[in-house]
């Protein structure tokens, strides 16, 4: 079965990991300080009402920023991501990322287990050589996500009792099961529009669904959440898409 790795900047086949990782997997504060603040609706909801105080809300975030960025974040570079991230919440830009998401494709899988296996990110090429050598075992197409202390994978419940049996006993894992697992194909003309993570999250969270997770790669957005939600989220997205 095909294994999925995605990274902090790319999707890849896991088969064609073979070179050693890079050291630099973090994303850039910008990236990060935007994904933390999409994962939380009532800071994204103060932001767009301007009643946030920057300086304070960099302090708050600093270490989850930090975990994505994997090295230490200046509290300046955050406190200007978060301006930025926050001029871009007008009303214009909200009209851009509604178009820019027409024609995207849209994917659900109920059922998976989200398996994250602790580790710095000089242990990810021995999690992942230990992951490809149960690739013919698997019956599901698993996704991986690279952190900068963590490897993730979302797997069938099947798949993912054999990546707890096989690497429970060598990493420290936590497992999240009953969950849901939406990809957006998105179209070329989204690719170029900064922010479209943060508007496709708080488009489901006026519509009362949050997300567990959500990973962005060139190609598309991977979004996570219990799967009670899953059929919920992927009707209002379906109905954006067709707008």
């Amino acid at each position: 079965m095909t294994c999925l790795l995605h990274s902090a900047e790319a999707v890849l086949s896991v088969r064609r990991v073979s070179a050693p990782l890079s050291k630099g997997n973090g994303v850039p504060v910008s990236e990060a300080v935007s994904s933390v603040i999409s994962r939380n609706y009532v800071v994204l909801e103060s932001l767009k009402l301007k009643i946030v105080n920057y300086h304070q809300l960099a302090s708050r975030i600093s270490p989850e920023v930090e975990e994505l960025t994997g090295k230490k974040a200046n509290a300046g570079t955050i406190v200007v991501a978060i301006k930025r991230f926050s001029d871009g919440l007008g009303e214009g830009r909200i009209e851009e990322f509604a178009s820019s998401l027409k024609d995207s494709k849209l994917d659900l899988a109920g059922g998976m287990v989200d398996v994250k296996v602790g580790a710095k990110a000089a242990q990810h090429r021995q999690i992942l050589q230990d992951f490809l050598k149960l690739e013919e075992r698997f019956s599901g197409t698993p996704y991986v996500f690279q952190l900068p202390n963590s490897v993730k994978i979302i797997a069938e419940e099947g798949d993912a009792k054999l990546l707890e049996e096989v690497l429970g006993g060598n990493y420290e894992t936590a497992v999240v099961r009953d969950v849901a697992k939406i990809t957006i194909r998105l179209p070329p003309s989204a690719k170029k529009v900064p922010g479209i993570t943060s508007f496709i999250t708080e488009l489901l969270y006026r519509n009362g669904i949050s997300i567990l997770d959500a990973f962005l790669s060139y190609d598309d957005v991977v979004l996570i959440m219990q799967e009670r939600l899953g059929a919920r989220a992927y009707q209002v997205l379906s109905e954006e898409v067709s707008k």
